[in-house]
């Protein structure tokens, strides 16, 4: 141990100069910003997520956590969407005790594109080659007391966990762009919620596409959360909270879209700068279902208001106002005539028989909303792992008719679900995985369809009885199909499936 504290001591300090506290990126028609706590969209005040022309779309993202421990103690992690005192800090948790790493050394943002990731993978053989930074210093392995992984990677030295870039290593991600950030709850006292830590660990990543299709206004989001508390927490729940600005006002109006799991707002068309256009923001979630949608003002309202205690937090995130009372359909949602899940769901609440609800139809003033996606509580065991995957869109159509939402979603998943972007974990659990081949048996030189479990970097080997390699391939897709070499002999081979964390097994049969 008296070695390896230095080496460690090295290799953070080796990633503290590597990047900047905060990451930004132009892929498509939109601009994203992530900083080091994960924060998304803000850099002290200013704007993080924009169109290519300058406008402003969001103020500022962030999570919210919230479970009773053991003890019936409420414990509350969040990000401030209206300033800047988050309870969370960069960097890992010790995987033993649930200590915090020293933010210093890791309140950085891991920027990279696509264009550099395959500059390396072409290049790092040569004998002149210059490996950038950014490939050099992607936290893709740790070292103890941390995680053995902690950023993706495709690990070609046969799954020994630890990034080798001079070898070949590279990041994985999807999308031609990435942020990425590690972040937790767990470092000091919270000052925003002012209630007890959970003990996660979270790493976040922003990424986008430049497809020249719909994709192309969509800022994809991952954020994934590992329980280092050495708690399970039973009523674990998870909100993602967005303070929505389009344009230079606050005048949104606020919407959710039930079918298709999207809270959004939309400008009000009276702002001359739009030319009357409907101008709207939506965020969808890629692998859960919502549970209800809420939203807060920015202002001292004993009901709708800031939340300022612990409980405040984890009533808005059961789809209740921050004094208990259940969201009413109709009106501003607290002196509605109904209990209802969804904040102004326009006509896609099949639970309230179709009526109409949005704040237009009920003579609200458009203003200043916090828009709330909230999910299911559900058991978050220690050292489990969940995700949760959003896509931000931008719509900017001439039509003044709220349907171009809907639209855009079913356009969006039908993308995503080409570029097998949707295949990812929507349940809490391990990192454990399971894999598929087929057709089994086969014949040698045939095409092998593997469908993967998860959209993560796997490396393929196939050996022979007598244990000898004989192909090997790296499969960076969630379905993949490859030719089978033509010079296998009959017989029985074994498949050897290797993730970033799992070896799976599996046997196949050639006959000639």
């Amino acid at each position: 141990m008296r070695f390896f504290i230095p080496f460690i001591l090295l290799l953070v300090s080796q990633i503290s100069e590597a990047q900047n506290s905060e990451g930004d990126f132009h892929v498509n028609i939109l601009k994203a910003r992530l900083n080091s706590n994960g924060f998304l969209f803000d850099s002290l005040g200013s704007f993080g997520l924009r169109t290519n022309s300058g406008m402003p779309l969001a103020m500022g993202s962030g999570i919210w956590m919230s479970a009773n421990d053991s003890q019936g103690n409420l414990r509350v992690s969040a990000h401030n969407v209206l300033g800047n005192n988050h309870d969370f800090w960069a960097g890992p948790l010790e995987l033993n005790s649930g200590n915090a790493a020293n933010p210093s050394f890791w309140n950085k943002v891991y920027a990279i594109s696509k264009e550099e990731v395959t500059s390396h993978q072409l290049n790092f053989k040569k004998s002149n080659y210059q490996m950038s930074d950014k490939i050099k210093y992607w936290p893709g392995s740790g070292v103890y007391p941390y995680a053995k992984v902690l950023a993706p990677f495709v690990d070609l030295n046969e799954n020994n966990q630890v990034y080798e870039p001079d070898l070949g290593d590279y990041p994985y991600f999807k999308g031609d762009a990435i942020l990425y950030s590690i972040y937790n709850d767990n470092y000091a006292n919270h000052t925003y919620t002012n209630a007890l830590p959970l003990g996660i660990e979270v790493h976040t990543s922003v990424f986008a596409f430049k497809m020249q299709n719909i994709l192309d206004s969509c800022i994809i989001v991952r954020h994934v959360l590992f329980n280092r508390s050495g708690r399970d927490y039973q009523n674990f729940r998870f909100s993602n909270v967005t303070n929505f600005k389009i344009g230079s006002v606050y005048n949104e109006f606020l919407g959710t879209d039930v079918r298709n799991n999207t809270l959004f707002a939309i400008n009000d068309t009276s702002e001359a700068t739009f030319s009357h256009q409907l101008v709207s923001l939506g965020c969808m979630s890629l692998n859960k279902p919502l549970s209800s949608t809420m939203y807060f003002n920015n202002d001292n309202d004993v009901i709708n208001g800031r939340p300022v205690a612990p409980n405040h937090f984890q009533y808005l995130m059961s789809g209740k106002w921050k004094n208990n009372k259940i969201l009413n359909y109709g009106s501003n949602g607290v002196d509605g005539s109904s209990n209802a899940k969804f904040v102004y769901p326009y006509d896609t609440d099949d639970s309230q028989f179709n009526l109409m609800w949005n704040e237009e139809s009920v003579g609200n003033l458009s203003g200043q909303r916090i828009g709330m996606m909230n999910f299911d509580s559900a058991l978050f065991r220690s050292s489990s792992v969940v995700y949760y995957d959003f896509v931000y869109f931008n719509v900017n159509e001439i039509y003044n008719n709220i349907k171009q939402i809907d639209n855009f979603c079913l356009r969006i998943k039908k993308a995503l679900s080409s570029y097998n972007i949707l295949n990812i974990p929507n349940k809490i659990g391990s990192l454990s995985h399971s894999f598929a081949l087929y057709p089994n048996p086969l014949k040698s030189g045939e095409k092998i369809s593997i469908l993967k479990p998860s959209d993560l970097p796997t490396n393929m080997t196939i050996f022979d009885m007598s244990g000898k390699e004989v192909f090997r391939f790296v499969l960076e897709k969630s379905k993949e199909s490859i030719n089978l070499p033509n010079d296998l002999k009959s017989g029985v081979y074994f498949v050897k499936f290797s993730t970033l964390n799992n070896i799976e097994i599996k046997k196949i049969i050639i006959n000639e």
